[in-house]
C-alpha cells in the first residue's frame, strides 16, 4: 500500500482503531457489572504516522476515566510492528441494558 492510504483504506484503519478501544472502553465499564451497558464514541483523534501493507493489528489501552466516561489509547501496527497510526478516544457508557449481548 502507497504512504498515502486511500479514502476507504483510511476509514478502515479507524474503524479496526475505534473497535480496539471500544472493546476495551466496554471491558473497563462491565468490570463485575450485572446488567451490561454499551459505549458509544464522543471523541476520537486519529494520526497516520506511517505506512505498511495488511495485515494489521490494533491494541488498544483504558488511560483514565471513571464509571461512565473512559479515555483510551491505541495503535494499529503491521505484522512486523511498524506503527501505521495511533488514536486517542473518548468513551461514554449508556445505562444498563439487561438484554445486551456479549458484544456491547
Amino acid at each position: 500500500m502507497s504512504p498515502a492510504f486511500s479514502a476507504s483504506a483510511r476509514a478502515a484503519l479507524m474503524a479496526q482503531l475505534d473497535e480496539a478501544m471500544g472493546q476495551a472502553a466496554r471491558d473497563r465499564v462491565n468490570a463485575g457489572a450485572q446488567a451490561l451497558r454499551a459505549v458509544v464514541a464522543v471523541d476520537l483523534h486519529l494520526s497516520f504516522v506511517g505506512s505498511g501493507a495488511g495485515p494489521w493489528v490494533a491494541t488498544a489501552q483504558v488511560i483514565g476515566g471513571g464509571k461512565t466516561m473512559v479515555f483510551c489509547e491505541a495503535q494499529l501496527r503491521t505484522a512486523e510492528g511498524l506503527l501505521v497510526a495511533q488514536a486517542m478516544g473518548t468513551y461514554r457508557a449508556c445505562a444498563p441494558t439487561p438484554e445486551l449481548g456479549p458484544e456491547g
